[in-house]
């Protein structure tokens, strides 16, 4: 399953543009209203399509390979991945809901080289293993050891993760098997829902892994670490009722996201506002300092919380506002991190 939560379009280059016309013209022969809409409405298992060809970007994806798809959902992304593979190819895709296996395999008939396969995607497709490539749409809790057992050398994997223990902190991240490990070349700043083992009724959001966390259908969340263990319901009302001043740079959270994704400084924390939309900054149990993600705007409860978020900001001007270009992601067990390529300096 994989419908597209978050996308942060960012001005990153890819080294594989090179390939931008195969990838175009792809989505251009395949027609994407006929996988992504039922009955004239959007599934909601879709990825959105520009997210989609950025990381089809990363995946570099060439005629004649075997590819194996995690998350199936619309069809839309198998039958791109089978256009570029083209006939003398195959691309095996996954996905936990049967009626989403069973709607693709009829959406699908005219790809004699695509397989799919209902099953949990964390499991990977080992009958018809080794992979060249390996895509997934939806974020596992934990990097699979399928998926590096499955993965030929040399060969690519491109996954969504949460590379850092907090809300809204799922990046997805591109690494390439060599003398078998899986070593880290790239970051991009979409992210995607959480991988399960049963088929998703209702959709949720980033609340479901903040430790502050409202009800209803658009509830408030907040995520830090000093939350896991600290009493915050006097926090949580002060957050509720504080009201965006200007912010004194042009710069919004998202542009400083990332450099808080490879540094984690502590009391980093995501958060979001029924009213005011997502957040990103500094708490503690005393208070805050956040950055708007889509606007110039400040939510501040006083200059002490403030004075640490001017801090945060300088010292990204100074290393020369760092974006998910330079973020290098690592596998750490089975976790998958992030960190500056050249390092606070």
């Amino acid at each position: 399953m994989a419908k597209y939560i978050s996308s942060y379009i960012t001005n990153q280059s890819f080294p594989e543009r090179g390939k931008s016309m195969d990838i175009k013209q792809a989505m251009k022969r395949v027609n994407q209203d006929n996988f992504m809409k039922e009955g004239g409405k959007l599934l909601p298992q879709t990825t959105n399509p520009k997210a989609i060809e950025k990381e089809l970007y990363m995946l570099q994806v060439q005629a004649g390979q075997k590819i194996l798809e995690i998350g199936t959902g619309s069809g839309y992304s198998t039958a791109l991945l089978a256009t570029l593979t083209e006939s003398n190819g195959m691309v095996v895709s996954v996905d936990i809901d049967p009626m989403l296996t069973e709607r693709a395999k009829k959406k699908l008939t005219t790809y004699n080289h695509v397989t799919c396969v209902t099953g949990d995607g964390r499991n990977g497709y080992a009958p018809l293993a080794p992979y060249d490539r390996i895509i997934a749409w939806a974020t596992p809790n934990h990097l699979p050891n399928a998926w590096k057992n499955q993965l030929k050398n040399d060969g690519i994997l491109v996954t969504p993760f949460q590379v850092r223990p907090l809300a809204n902190c799922i990046v997805t991240v591109r690494l390439k098997k060599q003398n078998g490990k899986l070593l880290g070349e790239q970051v991009s700043a979409e992210g995607y829902i959480a991988m399960t083992d049963e088929p998703l009724v209702d959709f949720f959001g980033y609340e479901a892994q903040a430790e502050i966390a409202g009800e209803g259908k658009d509830p408030y969340w907040a995520s830090s670490i000093w939350m896991k263990k600290h009493p915050h319901n006097e926090w949580t009302q002060t957050f509720l009722s504080a009201q965006p001043i200007p912010s004194p740079y042009p710069n919004t959270g998202k542009d400083l996201r990332a450099f808080l994704l490879g540094t984690f400084p502590n009391g980093f924390t995501t958060a979001y506002h029924p009213e005011h939309g997502f957040w990103i900054g500094y708490s503690t149990p005393k208070g805050f300092a956040f950055a708007s993600e889509s606007a110039s705007k400040w939510l501040v409860s006083d200059f002490e919380h403030k004075n640490v978020l001017e801090d945060w900001w300088k010292k990204w001007k100074r290393l020369g506002q760092p974006s998910y270009s330079e973020l290098l992601p690592y596998v750490d067990g089975q976790m998958i991190k992030v960190k500056l390529k050249g390092g606070l300096k």
